[in-house]
């Protein structure tokens, strides 16, 4: 009767040694699947090609750079002039600096508008980081209004998700 109880014992003890082991196993199988699958999708889903929602923001900014390139040139000009100072071998100087943008796009027009403060103050930060002596230059205005425009351009790519300034006018440009 004593061998009957030591095979009962032993008999649980291999039934609960196998289920533990079953477990390990199924577990050590899931976690190989998961990084297995994990590696096939960076591996699939890495390349070259663009995923399907790069396409289609690509495919939306061509259409809106096909719209900003039709029809009339639409003007905005910013009321308030900049004034800008410079410290110059000890002596202040200083720009004023009146703009005008350019769109075909009114809807973006209107979002300047909406986003105006952003835009000059990003602006003041744009032209009081010049040099003044670069400024006097034919090249460092087109530097500048370069600048400018891609400033106006990807505020309003963040706050709109496309940009629509095609120009950047200085309608008055004083240096004293």
């Amino acid at each position: 009767m004593a061998d009957e109880e030591n095979l009962d014992v032993s008999a649980e003890d291999g039934k609960k040694g196998g289920k533990k082991k079953l477990i390990i196993i199924l577990v050590a199988v899931l976690v190989l699947l998961g990084g297995g699958g994990a590696a096939a999708y960076l591996f699939l889903f890495s390349g070259d090609e663009p995923p399907a929602e790069d396409a289609a923001v690509e495919e939306v900014d061509a259409q809106a750079q096909a719209i900003q390139t039709e029809g009339p040139a639409i003007y905005l000009e910013l009321d308030q002039p900049f004034v800008v100072d410079f410290m110059v071998a000890g002596r202040q100087r200083y720009l004023q600096l009146n703009m005008t943008l350019k769109s075909r796009d009114q809807v973006q027009i209107d979002a300047v508008k909406v986003h105006m403060p952003l835009i000059r103050n990003s602006l003041v930060l744009l032209f009081s980081s010049q040099s003044f002596d670069e400024l006097q230059t034919v090249e460092g205005k087109k530097a500048l209004k370069q600048a400018a425009l891609e400033s106006v351009n990807n505020i309003l790519t963040q706050e709109t998700g496309a940009g629509g300034m095609q120009d950047v006018l200085f309608t008055n440009f004083v240096m004293q």
